[in-house]
């Protein structure tokens, strides 16, 4: 899902959920698609599928609720509001045990244009405070929904269910702050999406990569220079290629069984599920190289390539050609 490129909205209903109200707002129809209405969702999945933070997980099953709505709108997309309603209350029912009183939940069909694949985005949209003149003086304080601009906390962009795939979802599951209640952080993807993170191949690429060169640094008086150079060598050439095998790696690299078993035991104790894999060739490549952006005024925004694009988040140029850059770090500092 990561590497659609061009995305068309088809349908879109959206839920209003507040736990303070008696009943939540299902919507009973489909929104109409005006020009505006269809860019503003669009804007919004695209910087999902291209987010640098999103993470990937498999539905706990092809009968849990989510995960069956989508199967039967694949099939029938003429059944969305139906569906849409089933997926609105399971959310309803999911958001009454979370502290957080009010949010919207946008259900949108779209399809990836270069295959006719359809998917189906599930946006929390969580409303922003803005303020209308009323008057000469006075404002009025109104809720919006977050703009494109605001990378969303929460979203998940799903496919039906399949047994031979490694992920059925895309997902982001951010807290809104460090203290958020365990509820409501466990809330989007254990209650709601039923579902289970599994390891993107860029988290295996980086993990392999970086636990090599620590594990490296920690065995250097007991590891051969040879076998240091080789073992890092082919992590980081084999990175690029199709299939990434650390057994066979560290077999090739390294002489003394202990220190192989030692090797490939660190990299599982870390967490890689799978000593062989398909890498995220794209963040090898990058990994090694800086990224520069360049400004208005002689202004500089530049980081190691692998790690930049977790902090920046650039966004599509506006109507005026200006180009949005998002920021997001919880270390800030003035030099």
């Amino acid at each position: 899902m990561q590497s659609i490129e061009a995305v068309e909205l088809n349908r879109l209903v959206i839920h209003g959920i507040n736990n303070m109200a008696d009943e939540p707002d299902i919507a009973d129809k489909e929104e109409v698609l005006t020009e505006g209405l269809r860019h503003f969702f669009e804007e919004h999945i695209r910087n999902c599928l291209k987010s640098s933070s999103a993470k990937t997980a498999k539905f706990n099953g092809s009968d849990t609720t989510v995960a069956s709505c989508i199967g039967r709108l694949v099939e029938t997309p003429e059944d969305f509001v139906e569906q849409s309603k089933v997926i609105g209350l399971w959310f309803s029912h999911n958001m009454a045990k979370s502290s957080q009183v009010q949010t919207f939940l946008a259900v949108a069909m779209f399809t990836d244009l270069d295959t006719e694949d359809r998917y189906l985005a599930l946006l929390k949209l969580d409303s922003v405070k803005a303020f209308v003149r009323k008057g000469d003086k006075e404002f009025d304080q109104i809720q919006i929904l977050p703009d494109p601009s605001r990378q969303l906390l929460r979203f998940a962009v799903v496919r039906p269910y399949d047994d031979e795939t490694r992920y059925d979802v895309l997902f982001r599951n951010q807290p809104a702050s460090k203290d958020e209640d365990p509820d409501t952080s466990a809330m989007w993807i254990d209650g709601f999406l039923e579902a289970v993170e599994v390891a993107t191949p860029r988290q295996m690429t980086q993990l392999v990569v970086k636990e090599t060169e620590k594990w490296i640094q920690q065995n250097e008086e007991a590891l051969e220079e040879e076998s240091a150079v080789h073992l890092r060598n082919a992590v980081r050439t084999l990175a690029q290629t199709e299939e990434i095998d650390v057994e066979a790696i560290a077999a090739t690299a390294i002489k003394d069984e202990r220190q192989r078993e030692e090797y490939v035991g660190r990299l599982l104790d870390k967490g890689l599920t799978e000593t062989v894999f398909k890498p995220d060739r794209e963040w090898a490549e990058r990994s090694s190289r800086k990224t520069v952006y360049l400004c208005d005024d002689g202004v500089q925004i530049s980081g190691p390539s692998d790690a930049i694009d977790d902090v920046i988040q650039v966004l599509p140029k506006t109507a005026d050609r200006k180009t949005r850059v998002v920021i997001e770090t919880r270390k800030f500092q003035q030099k």
